[in-house]
């Protein structure tokens, strides 16, 4: 690593994840204990880590995610996990056949032990560079029957078990 890289930065710790590198992460307290989500890129799937002590995180779950799937996606709050589905391209080795598209929606109040609620579909090759930060309005880049490419929209999960699209915006070309 550069030097200028390490400027104000110290490793506390470090976890290999059983060999499943993670991409984009989110994290939730309950009980005074930290758990750290991850979702991951080359393994469909979802980790689950306790940081509580960030010097030695302890790997608690790995969550099976579909097969052929992006799972990089990965929000928490209000004791959900709001988790992205995509094809994965050809180019980085997607394999012909089905996959998962959309999002999955789980209860975390048990940080271990997520509880699949439901599964929005998006069509298309799912969804890319969601956010969510709580609340009732979950904002999504994904794509849509007849539309070229991701279109931006809105999902309802005031009810998570039932969530329901409220709108949606494209440019004309698409």
């Amino acid at each position: 690593m550069e030097e200028g890289a390490k400027k104000n930065f110290e490793l506390v710790g470090y976890h290999d994840l059983e060999g499943n590198p993670g991409i984009k992460m989110a994290m939730q307290v309950v009980n005074d204990r930290w758990y750290l989500y991850m979702g991951h890129f080359w393994t469909s799937g979802w980790s689950i880590l306790d940081v509580t002590d960030p010097s030695k995180p302890e790997y608690r779950k790995f969550v099976q995610g579909p097969k052929n799937s992006w799972t990089c996606q990965v929000q928490v709050a209000d004791g959900l996990m709001v988790t992205g589905l995509e094809r994965v391209p050809d180019w980085w080795g997607g394999k012909p056949g089905s996959f998962e598209e959309g999002v999955y929606i789980w209860d975390i109040k048990d940080p271990v032990n997520p509880k699949w609620l439901s599964h929005f579909k998006t069509g298309g090759i799912g969804t890319h560079r969601n956010h969510w930060e709580g609340g009732r309005y979950v904002h999504l880049a994904a794509a849509a029957p007849g539309f070229e490419g991701y279109i931006y929209r809105i999902l309802d999960i005031q009810d998570p078990a039932k969530p329901v699209e409220i709108g949606r915006w494209w440019v004309p070309e698409q």
